[in-house]
């Protein structure tokens, strides 16, 4: 029997639970019993009765509230003219869209409504036959006696509106009508882009003549007066009085509420609530699988939303509801909000009969636990006794429990703020459980005090020596003497690393290199690397690893991973056999998880610090200059070569942009001597650029690497040459001046008699040479011109007829040799085109000429045709053609038709400077064909008119430098 006491004393839940479960018991029965009896029915009968007339109160100041609706549109549309202040009559104003006489018609009866507490409207609205408003009126915050006006607001896609306009009468179900006025909510936005929700009546105005007569009046527009629903639920709240008054939409969405700090999901209507409801309902409630008809919506609502289902209001007049029906279909529910609890009744919002949503109304159960106050006094006398005698039995209980409790949550709460080294003494005076706990407890801190500060020294470096050290001293906290070594992977294979501060002697393994086939990288890699463990060696694995020959009896291993593959492991040595118990290995199993990590955060950043080193000696090692910019063009890398060229010393600090840096495009080449591409100059350096996006694994462009190439020396050698050529075409074109015209003296008989036919022949051949050796002489000085800028280009109106004339003039003696024949296919009616007459002369010249000179039998044709405001010229011969692979390079320099060894084949310039010298004029050369049937050069040009020309010398090409 001692014992059993003993153990009901050492065990707490004893302690606590016996004595104040039979005090309880006997406190809850008989004073639960005697206030039930007493108060609970009564008080909440009559919590019950108050709340049901709360929920009538509001029903009949909500129907109230559209009574005085319709009755204040009414005083406004019938509203007479005002001789002495010169206002018009309503009607009459809508119907001759009087603004200002509407607007002064409206300034006291806008006042009649802020004073009448039924009325006190937030929005009114006159809107013309077409919805549009001639006067919308808002009282705000801001202006609460004289109303913030807006233009342009559209009501015309509003259904209700609609149906005002068209005059229609709201049906009932026996035939008949309800009128032809409306009501509903709309959402209204203001100036600052804020929606908010009102109720709102809508009435017709009729002609003035025709107000009282159907069948001749007609609808002119309509008045609509809408109350914010905020300020309308807090003036029905007022009349009910109701702690909280809430409207719901026909699917129970909270469309308003007084409750404050209460979101609107807290409020909203179950489906089961809704069920509930419909169940008990005797009216005309709609199907709930029905959606509602889509009313009040507003058409500057910025979306597609419906205001609200119960916008369903529909124009009808809204009726009391029969106060002996109410509890029949409400429902009462209990909620609590903001630490408060409410008592909820639910009901149909009915107008006329017809549910157009919920309502619901509560009263804070304050009420009825006040009214349990008032009667505490009858169950007080009955339960003193009881309760005293469970105050002195239960400190003596409480201190028992409470005090190690308190040392044990004190010292909790100092190891929560970070007080790790904070250990409990309840274990030093309690020997039951709390004692147990505290002792736990105490454990448990100092082990998570040992892995904090071994997480946050790992934290703190990253070389393998000194993470190798943590690791020893976590370990050896754990396990004394324990020693943590790692094998790593490097170059050269796997390498044992031990801690900086060994306490053993570790020259015998430190830097010794194992292969990657050891036994102890085989086990390791068979692991999974998604669930790794701790591996303990056997004698063989630590034999083959080297660490038998050491001194180390016992050893523990994890893998450590690098992209899912095993690059080394961590080993915990032990000298002593059978070193780590069970308890052990789950404690070493964390510091290997933390130490691995780190480890192999290490070997990434050792290989990342290789690999980069690699890459700057790639780029220290590239003569160009290498731009590295981000998503932003800020230049975050370059090489020695482009903080040279860029003369940017400070680009690590400045973080400037590369389009920033001053590079002055330079024009580009002809590419007819030879093109560098596009060229910047930067101070006395000419560059080209190369570029190309980084693109990061989501093939997303992270940035741009951009090659700067100093092309300085070859663009100093290109002019060097172009010079060259200049200087000597012009020398070589006098003395052929000169050896053409003695020839041609020579041919005439001047100076002597006149040739024999064999002396002809000769002279007629040396002439022909001279011929094409001036060709070929203007043709390079031509060239020369074009690279150097100095050819000018003056555009105008030219008739294709006459350049060709031109053109052919100095070549026909040529063709007759020959006995080519020569067509020409131009209408009369062609327009001209825009060009330089010159240059176009020089373009026909060539193409006619090279027809001649690849033409040996058949002629020439020349067609010109005008199409969509442009002239193709084509040039067809019936050469031999030119072969498919020699048509993409025909227009480049020095090309000519291999195998073609005819005395008159040019120098391959010509065709080069054709399309120079018509792209120049806008035009675009092309060619087409066919070996053994002929070629056709086809050039295109602008036609010549008023705007094309206007175009022409507002750009000024002529003075443009290529």
């Amino acid at each position: 029997m001692r014992q059993l006491f003993q153990n009901i004393r050492s065990q707490i839940k004893y302690t606590v639970i016996l004595p104040y479960l039979m005090l309880m018991i006997i406190v809850m029965l008989v004073g639960s019993g005697v206030a039930i009896m007493l108060v609970a029915g009564s008080w909440q009968e009559r919590f019950n009765n108050q709340l049901g007339q709360v929920a009538r109160n509001f029903a009949e100041a909500f129907a109230q509230r559209e009574l005085s609706n319709i009755q204040y549109l009414g005083q406004i549309v019938f509203t007479a003219p005002n001789a002495q202040t010169g206002a018009p009559a309503i009607s009459a104003a809508i119907r001759d869209r009087d603004t200002e006489g509407l607007d002064l018609a409206l300034k006291g009866l806008w006042q009649i409504g802020l004073s009448n507490e039924n009325i006190s409207q937030d929005r009114l609205v006159v809107f013309d036959r077409n919805g549009l408003s001639l006067a919308d009126w808002e009282r705000t915050p801001l202006s609460p006696v004289e109303p913030t006006k807006y233009v342009g607001t559209d009501l015309g896609d509003l259904p209700l509106v609609q149906s005002v306009l068209r005059g229609e009468l709201e049906p009932l179900p026996d035939g008949e009508t309800l009128g032809d006025k409306y009501s509903g909510l709309i959402r209204f936005q203001s100036l600052e882009g804020v929606e908010t929700i009102h109720f709102f009546t809508v009435v017709p105005v009729y002609t003035p003549t025709g107000a009282n007569n159907p069948d001749q009046r007609s609808v002119v527009g309509g008045i609509m007066v809408a109350q914010r629903l905020d300020n309308l639920l807090q003036a029905l709240q007022s009349s009910s009085q109701s702690a909280i008054s809430t409207i719901y939409d026909i699917n129970g969405l909270v469309q308003g509420t007084t409750a404050p700090g209460v979101t609107p999901e807290d409020l909203a209507m179950s489906p089961e609530l809704m069920a509930q409801v419909a169940a008990l309902n005797t009216f005309n409630i709609p199907n709930p699988d029905q959606a509602a008809p889509q009313r009040g919506r507003a058409s500057d609502a910025p979306s597609d939303d419906i205001c609200l289902d119960i916008g369903n209001l529909s124009g009808r007049l809204v009726t009391p509801l029969d106060r002996t029906t109410l509890p029949a279909c409400s429902v009462n529910t209990t909620q609590t909000l903001s630490d408060r609890e409410y008592q909820f009744v639910y009901a149909p919002l009915l107008i006329r009969g017809v549910q157009s949503g919920y309502f619901s109304v509560s009263l804070s159960r304050d009420f009825v636990l006040s009214a349990w106050a008032s009667s505490r006094n009858v169950v007080i006398g009955i339960t003193a006794a009881l309760a005293l005698s469970s105050v002195v039995v239960g400190y003596g209980v409480a201190r028992r429990i409470t005090r190690p409790l308190d040392d044990l949550v004190a010292t909790a709460e100092a190891v929560t703020a970070g007080d790790l080294a904070r250990r409990s003494n309840v274990a030093e005076r309690e020997t039951n459980e709390l004692g147990q706990l505290s002792l736990a407890f105490n454990q448990m801190t100092a082990h998570l005090l040992q892995l904090y500060t071994a997480s946050r020294e790992l934290n703190t470096t990253i070389e393998s020596p000194s993470i190798l050290d943590v690791a020893t001293n976590t370990a050896a906290a754990f396990v004394a003497d324990t020693v943590a070594l790692a094998l790593l992977e490097d170059l050269e294979g796997f390498r044992f690393n031990v801690p900086a501060n060994q306490t053993f002697d570790g020259s015998e393994i430190a830097n010794r290199r194992l292969p990657a086939d050891t036994p102890l990288l085989l086990a390791l890699a068979t692991q999974d690397p998604e669930a790794p463990q701790l591996l303990i060696m056997d004698e063989a694995i630590r034999e083959a690893s080297g660490l038998t020959a050491v001194g180390f009896a016992t050893a523990l291993a994890a893998p450590i991973y690098r992209q899912r593959q095993i690059a080394g492991a961590l080993i915990f040595v032990h000298q002593r056999p059978k070193a780590f118990a069970e308890a052990d290995l789950q404690r070493l199993d964390v510091v290997a998880n933390m130490t691995v990590t780190v480890l192999a955060n290490a070997l990434l950043y050792t290989q990342v610090q290789r690999e980069a080193k690699q890459r700057q000696a790639i780029l220290t090692s590239i003569g160009d200059g290498v731009v590295v910019c981000d998503d932003r063009g800020r230049i975050v890398l370059l090489n020695n070569a482009a903080e040279e060229m860029l003369q940017l010393p400070n680009w690590r600090t400045a973080r400037a942009r590369f389009a920033e840096l001053p590079l002055e495009a330079v024009a580009k080449s002809q590419e007819l001597f030879g093109a560098l591409g596009e060229q910047f100059r930067l101070g006395e350096r000419y560059i080209t650029l190369t570029r190309a996006p980084v693109v990061d694994e989501n093939s997303t462009a992270a940035g741009e690497v951009i090659v700067l190439h100093d092309v300085t020396d070859a663009i100093n050698v290109d002019k060097a040459k172009t010079d060259f050529i200049a200087t000597i075409s012009h020398e070589l074109r006098t003395p052929l001046t000169v050896i053409r015209g003695y020839v041609e003296l020579l041919l005439r008989g001047t100076g002597g008699a006149k040739p024999t036919s064999d002396q002809k022949e000769l002279l007629d051949t040396v002439r022909a040479r001279a011929v094409d050796m001036t060709d070929m002489v203007n043709n390079a000085i031509l060239i020369a011109d074009i690279e150097t800028g100095k050819l000018q280009t003056e555009m105008g109106p030219q008739d294709i007829e006459l350049v060709l004339s031109m053109a052919l003039t100095p070549l026909r003696t040529s063709f007759e040799a020959k006995q080519l024949s020569l067509t020409l296919d131009v209408p009369a009616d062609l327009p001209p085109v825009l060009a330089d007459r010159e240059q176009l002369r020089q373009v026909f010249g060539q193409l006619l000429d090279n027809a001649r000179r690849y033409t040996t039998t058949g002629g020439v044709t020349v067609r010109a045709r005008a199409e969509r405001g442009w002239v193709n010229v084509s040039i067809s011969d019936t050469g031999a053609g030119i072969a498919p692979d020699i048509l993409p390079r025909l227009f480049k320099r020095f090309q000519r038709i291999e195998g073609n060894n005819s005395a008159q084949r040019g120098g391959g310039l010509g065709l080069a400077i054709t399309r120079q010298l018509v792209e120049r004029q806008g035009g675009t050369v092309q060619v087409e064909s066919t070996p053994g049937s002929g070629s056709t050069f086809t050039i295109t040009l602008v036609q010549a008119h008023e705007q094309s020309f206007a175009v022409a010398q507002s750009d000024d090409p002529a003075t443009t430098t290529p």
